[in-house]
């Protein structure tokens, strides 16, 4: 599983420099940078069991501030692929905790405002791992993939740095787990 997110991100990065002609005579805009991101886990289910039935359980602290870095590059003005790493925050009550983290692939379909500047939806794949911990030792390891969604803009403040703003969303349904998870981040996009 690791191996396949890893070739798939090399991928995408270095099919930036291929696919990228020269489009009307404007360079392909590489990019990267990193964001603080807020993340919502909400529909849990555990088997047939929405959280909010399994008494204790309903009080699970589900909302998490976390961090990702990210890469990639837009073709043209509309087009682009970007890869991201994803911490997304440890979720934690009554003695049990999920420490998720992700990496993505996705391809990017914008609208330009400005030199730099653009409004965007995104669309990919999300490859997941998850450490559970509980009482009396418990301890588990999942990992699965899933597609993803968002939204986003990104506006130039200097030449070669942008302000990012963006939401994701993706739902998950793997091993008798379900769950949605949300995210919104700010951050900042160094072009090159």
């Amino acid at each position: 599983m690791k191996l396949t997110r890893y070739v798939a991100m090399t991928s995408l990065l270095l099919a930036g420099p291929v696919m990228a002609d020269d489009h009307m005579g404007e360079a392909p805009d590489f990019f990267a940078g990193g964001a603080i991101s807020y993340g919502k886990l909400s529909d849990l289910k555990v088997g047939d069991n929405d959280v909010e039935d399994l008494g204790d359980l309903d009080n699970f602290e589900d909302d998490r501030n976390s961090w990702k870095l990210f890469a990639g590059v837009w073709f043209t003005p509309w087009l682009g692929l970007e890869g991201q790493y994803l911490d997304l925050g440890k979720y934690e009550d009554n003695g049990f905790s999920i420490d998720p983290e992700a990496t993505t692939a996705s391809l990017l379909l914008g609208v330009p405002l400005a030199e730099h500047s653009r409004i965007y939806v995104k669309g990919g794949r999300i490859w997941w791992e998850a450490e559970a911990d509980g009482p009396l030792g418990f301890s588990d390891k999942r990992e699965g993939d899933t597609m993803f969604y968002g939204v986003g803009v990104s506006t130039a403040l200097l030449p070669v740095m942008n302000l990012r703003l963006e939401y994701e969303r993706a739902a998950f349904d793997d091993d008798n787990i379900e769950a949605d998870l949300d995210f919104a981040s700010l951050g900042a996009e160094f072009i090159f």
